[in-house]
């Protein structure tokens, strides 16, 4: 006998070797067992997830020689002919190559013969989106009045390209992308039964690379197999697939952290080296951070929206721990951005590598501290003023104070945010007075300042002041007012922990500590963005000297 894949192989014989389709295989026995069976079904859902296995399995449920039953004997003479595909009363049709009007109208002659030797005749028609609108049309009243032994089967990877009128004919179930874990469970069954000595970090690469998919896991393995012989080893699938394994992404997340860009971006030469696809890269580091997220913020539950296994959810869930929630999700709209980049460039390193500089330079910026209060041993307590501030250019600018939607993506909840380190330096014992005054002008005039300041300590509480504005001083009660539109950034910063970090800071530039009070001012005109002279920035010059353009608007 020839060879058979494990696709085939392995295929279900009855509902209860359907992998990760619990819904719908306790509803389609539920309807056999009740005699509550439609005329039409819509099996829709991605390729390789067992549509065409269960209509096949429920055509061998309804022809049994037993049946109609949940549980297909499998050795009946129907139950074979279904399964090996030869039987007369199991009409399978291909929708991409029987599409159009004459193959319906074939279909409408033959719909009215009883069956041969089973009790159903059962048309499935697979990628039922492919056919025309006039063999849809076709089909429509022979679908709503079907003979009451003719059942039909769509299966399709599109339901959204099928006639409403023939969706509101049939009972339609959606199959879902099976788990990763149920899919791992399916290989150690097969390797088990095929006798191979196959390790978990294989099984784990094999059904990434299947991304939810069967099939396609079975296939890859069979493909392992040919090529290891039976020996199959992790550097074997990373070889064959050209996936990256999830240690590469806890690595350049370390990297990035810690604000090591060379090493980040040797990372990034090795897989390109390799030979890998840097889009996958890209993905793949998309998925990682979207992990840290989902491991920051839930304490409980994580292994229910992570779908690894439970070594690497304990060590994504220690890197998150060791990261600020803003942090994640600024470095996921830098993922977006260089996704964007990509698009408009002929390769993707170079929107990986300058990603991996900002994350790191993101990550090791720190700002230098101000100058704090002197008192001179003559005269007044006087402040020092700050040094004027340098000139940047205008992208650097807008990075700094940053999009409302990277504004929004920073909002670190209070119970999740984690011990702010103050800068020991900006501030020593007995340097601030409760009892010093205090004015408004005083405020006003280090305000800025007071933005730089926390921009070094918190970014969200930094980027959240920049909309607000001193509006009243008196009897040590700092008033800070919000216009209508920043209700959001107010009731982010009356948080307990975003108000500590903020007296600080206060009492660290000012020289005297403040009670705090937030409110949003009427008629208060929202924070104005700054306006830099961008033809005069070097950037700005180093364009148009490049590609030789001009001004055509402002």
């Amino acid at each position: 006998m020839s060879y058979l894949v494990f696709a085939r192989k392995w295929r279900p014989k009855n509902f209860d070797e359907v992998i990760g389709q619990d819904h719908i295989t306790k509803t389609l026995k539920s309807a056999i067992q009740s005699n509550k069976l439609a005329h039409a079904y819509l099996f829709s859902g991605p390729q390789g997830v067992g549509k065409t296995s269960c209509a096949r399995i429920l055509a061998k449920a309804l022809n049994c020689q037993q049946g109609p039953t949940q549980h297909p004997c499998g050795v009946c003479p129907a139950c074979q002919e279904i399964a090996e595909g030869r039987s007369l009363d199991v009409i399978e049709i291909d929708g991409a190559s029987n599409r159009g009007i004459d193959e319906i109208r074939s279909l409408r002659e033959n719909v009215k013969f009883a069956p041969l030797n089973g009790k159903f005749k059962v048309y499935i028609i697979d990628e039922v989106h492919m056919l025309t609108p006039e063999a849809f049309n076709a089909l429509l009243k022979t679908l709503e009045e079907p003979p009451s032994f003719v059942t039909f089967i769509f299966a399709t990877t599109q339901p959204q390209k099928v006639l409403p009128t023939i969706l509101s004919r049939c009972q339609r179930f959606d199959f879902v992308r099976i788990p990763n874990l149920k899919v791992i469970e399916k290989l150690k069954e097969i390797a088990a039964d095929e006798k191979l000595p196959i390790g978990e970090d294989v099984f784990l690469a094999i059904a990434k690379a299947a991304n939810g998919c069967m099939r396609d896991a079975e296939s890859i393995l069979d493909q392992l197999i040919a090529f290891s012989q039976k020996d199959i080893k992790l550097e074997d699938v990373i070889s064959i697939l050209g996936i990256i394994e999830e240690d590469v992404f806890l690595k350049f997340v370390d990297a990035c952290r810690a604000g090591d860009a060379p090493t980040a971006l040797r990372l990034i030469a090795e897989i390109s080296a390799k030979g890998k696809d840097m889009n996958y890269f890209l993905d793949g580091l998309l998925e990682h951070y979207r992990n840290l997220m989902v491991a920051k913020i839930m304490k409980e539950g994580r292994e229910e929206l992570v779908d690894l296994p439970a070594e690497l959810i304990a060590q994504i869930s220690s890197q998150a721990q060791r990261m600020e929630l803003a942090d994640i999700m600024v470095a996921i709209n830098q993922i977006f951005a260089a996704q964007e980049m990509s698009r408009k460039l002929s390769t993707t390193r170079i929107p990986l590598e300058i990603l991996a500089v900002k994350l790191a330079g993101g990550s090791a910026k720190k700002e230098q501290p101000l100058p704090r209060p002197v008192k001179e041993n003559a005269g007044p307590s006087v402040v020092k003023a700050a040094a004027p501030p340098v000139k940047k250019p205008l992208s650097v600018l807008r990075e700094e104070r940053g999009s409302a939607d990277n504004r929004l993506s920073s909002f670190v909840p209070p119970e999740k945010s984690v011990g702010l380190h103050l800068q020991s330096s900006s501030m020593e014992a007995g340097e601030v007075s409760s009892e010093k005054s205090c004015s408004l002008q005083d405020v006003q005039n280090s305000w800025d300042r007071l933005i730089r300041h926390l921009a070094g300590v918190k970014m969200s509480v930094s980027t959240y002041l920049r909309e607000a504005s001193p509006v009243r001083c008196e009897d040590g009660l700092l008033t800070i007012g919000f216009p209508r539109t920043a209700v959001f950034f107010k009731e982010t910063l009356e948080h307990k922990d975003n108000l500590k970090v903020l007296e600080e800071a206060i009492a660290s530039v000012c020289g005297a500590r403040l009670r705090l009070k937030l409110d949003i001012v009427q008629g208060l005109a929202p924070a104005a963005k700054e306006e830099a002279h961008f033809e005069e920035t070097p950037f700005f010059k180093s364009a148009m000297d490049l590609f030789k353009g001009k001004v055509v608007g402002k």
